[in-house]
């Protein structure tokens, strides 16, 4: 086995290179955070929250459409 296999990876909040251990908090962006870094406000957040909300309603709010009405 060489070195690197052997080495556990240690879990390391994305802000401040801090170990997280159990209080470890992942964003919607995918990252791990210690608690002064677990809000978007606080770290460089890629995570596009605007547009997830917009998909959130365009989802659950479908467009309603009269069917159509044949004239005689």
């Amino acid at each position: 086995m060489t070195a690197n296999a052997k080495r556990k990876e240690v879990n390391r909040c994305a802000g401040c290179r801090r170990k997280v251990g159990l209080t470890r908090f992942q964003c919607r962006c995918r990252k791990l955070f210690c608690l002064e870094h677990r809000y978007s406000d606080r770290h460089d957040c890629s995570f596009d929250y605007k547009a997830a909300g917009r998909e959130a309603i365009a989802h659950k709010n479908p467009v309603v459409r009269p069917a159509k009405i044949l004239k005689v």
